[in-house]
């Protein structure tokens, strides 16, 4: 069976993405899980950037450098992978939507677990922000993965709401 599991963050700053990201980066390359980085922006250069001047090690081999690393025009093969497969899309709200449809029509058959974690600049959203937790399962933070209620205490599912 084929699972996608989508969250959503919100970060103010690069600084702020790469700081909730790195742990779980270097969670899941220890667990020997593929990650797929999709950037508007191209993090890659400051992600690495930081690793080096905090001096941080991987449990894995090659380090971030395992990271698969994309811009806006790429074109993606995942072989068969039994092990989670986490994506993370960071771009404006139009990008992120573009590139979840392209992942989950290309890559879902292909992958047991599909984790998509798009990262929205706050700035950008404020306005949208219940949609936004409307389409994702969990809120992903410095802490990980985590409930939306428990993050935004005033929102209540939509299926919470037409069952009451």
């Amino acid at each position: 069976m084929h699972k996608i599991i989508k969250a959503c963050n919100f970060y103010v700053s690069e600084w702020h993405l790469f700081a909730a990201l790195l742990p779980y980066v270097r969670e899941e390359l220890k667990q020997k899980n593929k990650i797929v980085v999709i950037s508007q922006d191209k993090l890659e250069s400051g992600m690495k950037n930081l690793v080096k001047r905090l001096n941080l090690h991987f449990d894995n081999e090659k380090g971030i450098d395992e990271i698969s690393w994309f811009n806006e025009e790429f074109v993606m093969e995942i072989k068969e992978e039994q092990n989670p497969v986490s994506i993370v899309v960071q771009g404006t709200m139009e990008f992120i939507k573009e590139i979840n449809t392209y992942l989950i029509e290309k890559l879902m058959s292909s992958c047991n677990e599909l984790r998509i974690i798009n990262c929205y600049e706050v700035y950008n959203t404020n306005t949208m922000l219940y949609n936004i937790l409307d389409d994702h399962d969990f809120v992903f933070n410095t802490a990980g993965m985590n409930k939306k209620s428990d993050i935004f205490p005033g929102y209540i599912e939509p299926a919470k709401i037409l069952n009451s």
